[in-house]
């Protein structure tokens, strides 16, 4: 409820606002020659250079907003960002259209300063000033996100920070429902609020602690920050692009008018006879008040004998070329109708039950259809373009001369190991030693490093480019456009987008916090070999001992004398033990097995002994515990066992280390509870709950009410 709340205000004071397809406007920095090499230094790494262009050009505004993202984004200097972002800000209007630029970023970087109601009020302003700019959209997703946080209600507390309840509500919102109802109660709900305040502090312990400098850490994020920034590129500098006018969708509509149309439909009931006499007859009688789906349902009449089973009732459409003559002829006839129709070899009484004549759906109705075609169709082209458009920007140079792209036929199944050494000593023979330059990133891709991408395939593809041409299309395919893409999305300010930048930061605290699992637990747990052991001979007869059981097949019925007649007709072959099984035995969970089961001394203890005794595969019958009969035969007899230590190491190894990094995981969370002064407040979140259920109680009574 106040998450609607939340929307609903934002909806008052963007009222009469519809977020329509934009025009992307052009990044007028990226065409600044004095600019350009600020930021082709910033993509090498050398953030000096790009930090003394930036601060030396005469372009102020843009200097200083790319100054503020260098602070911001690269070096995570978020004091530096903000007084920079606050320096371009007193030289523009608050209403100007290049506030938005302003104060879009100021609001990001104070959110990243944990300055939420501050950066609430930012980017509220935004949205509600600039519903037709850029950063509209991520305003208001990012509006939603410091509500969230900035909610009144506390019912958590840490040093620097809290939890409310709208926090809480999201949190929730976010486990899948099968797995909601066990926090639907004051205990589960305490649990969820110390959770997510205790993420907040370990991300700080983390930071203090420097893991973000740590290998761990940074493999992680690079891997994530490629894979974000890719997606920005493809949302913003592609799928945006290719937004559609309604104009060219109407005009798409009408091209393709006929893909949308519904086609005539009949739905009848008819009755196939051999001779026109007997269909007359049917005629008659169905005209004096018989009911010609009961004759249809007459197998001995109808010759349709599938169509009998549905009392005749058929669905034919007029695109159905089987039935084409007749859709015709009968579509001619009113609904009721009943009239004798004459085919290719049969005679047919048909009554016409309903028919709808063809349709084109309007519009309206399938404009999601058609924009999706139309966006589709122009993403494509634009991604083609612009794949080429990069390799000019960017200055890219490829120095392997095949042509030859065709790839053996089948050559992608031949085998599943991959290159051998021999063949790739001879690819990086046949390949220049630089295969491809990037001048304004100052990038080299050596041969060796495209060989060592390709082997990183899994081996049934390699073969697709062991050869230089191969080689070629995937350094064109593949390896540049995830450079160039990469590079694009950096440069054009992508990653400021508010899914790409949240995208990054949950990314970032998701490897912070493995990093401090790994470092305050996982390192410091260690399982010798002799505790493995020593576990082992502890537990060896009640966890790793098996003991004997028998398999036996038996059906269970209620007194003796169908057990014994049973066994006779066994014996004598005249019933299938499995068939009987399945049908009669009177153990329910035993039925779908047919019988067949294992019996140990613990479960049943006289069957068991019973049964060791017995000969193998032949039928006998005993009386059961419980009073109840069993036929039964024994299959297998399996004698008490032990698993030997080398069999069951790994698994003992495995339960030793979760129980110790169990007990100093506990510890971390005392740790950092202690440390950072997290409360709880269980009365606040008592009172919420019992709140909220007395408000679904009301609200159900009132549904009941108007029904």
């Amino acid at each position: 409820m106040r998450r609607i709340a939340t929307l609903a205000v934002l909806s008052v004071l963007t009222a009469g606002i519809t977020s329509c397809a934009k025009k992307v406007t052009e990044d007028v920095y990226v065409s600044d020659p004095n600019l350009q090499a600020g930021l082709f230094a910033e993509l090498k790494g050398d953030y000096k250079k790009a930090e003394e262009v930036f601060r030396s050009s005469p372009d102020k505004y843009w200097g200083g907003l790319l100054l503020s993202d260098l602070y911001f984004y690269r070096l995570r200097d978020y004091d530096r960002a903000l007084k920079e972002v606050e320096r371009v800000e007193k030289t523009v209007g608050k209403k100007s259209p290049k506030a938005e630029n302003v104060l879009y970023r100021k609001g990001l970087i104070l959110q990243a300063m944990g300055r939420y109601p501050e950066a609430g009020k930012v980017f509220e302003y935004v949205a509600v000033n600039f519903p037709e700019g850029r950063y509209f959209e991520d305003a208001t997703e990012a509006v939603e996100e410091m509500f969230r946080r900035n909610f009144p209600e506390t019912l958590g507390v840490y040093d620097g920070g809290y939890v409310s309840s709208m926090m809480l509500e999201w949190v929730l919102e976010q486990i899948p429902p099968f797995q909601r109802g066990k926090f639907d109660n004051p205990e589960g709900r305490k649990q969820l609020v110390e959770r997510i305040a205790i993420e907040e502090v370990a991300l700080r312990e983390a930071e203090a602690m420097r893991l973000d400098t740590t290998r761990e850490v940074k493999e992680k994020m690079e891997a994530e920050r490629k894979a974000a920034l890719r997606q920005a590129y493809y949302m913003y500098g592609v799928k945006a692009k290719a937004r559609a006018t309604e104009k060219e969708l109407k005009a798409y509509y009408n091209a393709h008018k006929s893909n949308y149309r519904d086609p005539a439909r009949l739905e009848i009931v008819r009755v196939g006879v051999k001779d026109s006499a007997t269909a007359y007859k049917i005629l008659k009688a169905v005209r004096k008040g018989a009911k010609l789906d009961s004759i249809a349902a007459d197998t001995t009449v109808n010759i349709f004998k599938p169509e009998a089973r549905r009392k005749g009732k058929l669905v034919i459409y007029d695109t159905y070329e089987a039935y084409k003559d007749l859709f015709k002829e009968a579509f001619k006839h009113d609904t009721g109708d009943v009239f004798v129709y004459r085919g290719d070899t049969v005679w047919m009484v048909i009554k016409v039950l309903d028919k709808k004549p063809e349709r084109y759906k309007t519009f309206d109705e399938v404009k999601n259809i058609v924009k999706n075609a139309v966006e589709g169709e122009k993403e494509r082209k634009i991604y083609q373009e612009d794949r080429e458009r990069l390799k000019r920007f960017y200055g890219v140079k490829i120095f392997i001369e095949a042509e030859d792209t065709t790839v053996k036929e089948g050559a992608e199944g031949e085998r599943e190991e991959g290159m051998k050494a021999g063949e790739i000593e001879k690819l990086l023979k046949e390949l220049p030693d630089t295969v491809a330059v990037i001048e304004k990133l100052g990038k080299v891709i050596t041969d060796k490093d495209l060989v060592n991408r390709i082997r990183k395939l899994p081996g049934r593809y390699q073969s697709l480019y062991a050869t230089p041409a191969g080689a070629k299309k995937y350094l064109e395919n593949a390896i540049l456009p995830e450079i160039l893409e990469v590079a694009e999305a950096e440069l054009r300010r992508y990653y400021l987008h508010y899914p790409i930048y949240s995208r990054m930061r949950q990314a970032y605290k998701d490897a912070m916090l493995l990093a401090l699992y790994n470092k305050l637990v996982k390192e410091k747990v260690n399982v010798s070999d002799e505790e493995v052991r020593k576990y082992y001979e502890t537990h060896k007869k009640d966890e790793f001992t098996k003991e004997a059981r028998v398999r036996v097949q038996r059906i269970v019925v209620k007194d003796s004398k169908t057990a014994y007649q049973l066994l006779r007709k066994i014996r004598s072959g005249k019933v299938k033990a499995d068939s009987v099984a399945r049908a009669t035995t009177d153990i329910q969970a035993e039925r779908s097995r047919a019988g067949y089961v294992f019996i140990t001394k613990s479960q049943e203890p006289d069957f068991f002994r019973r049964a060791w005794r017995s000969p193998l595969k032949r039928w006998r019958v005993m009386r059961m515990k419980d009073g109840r009969w069993a036929v039964y035969r024994v299959l297998e007899k399996q004698k008490t066992t032990t698993q030997p230590f080398e069999e069951v190491k790994g698994r003992i190894r495995q339960k030793l280390q979760y129980e110790k990094e169990k007990e100093l995981y506990e510890k971390a969370l005392e740790y950092l509870k202690k440390k950072y002064h997290v409360k709880v407040y269980e009365d606040r979140i008592e009172k919420m709950y019992r709140e909220s259920k007395e408000g679904k109680k009301k609200e159900k009574g009132g549904k009941e009410e108007k029904k």
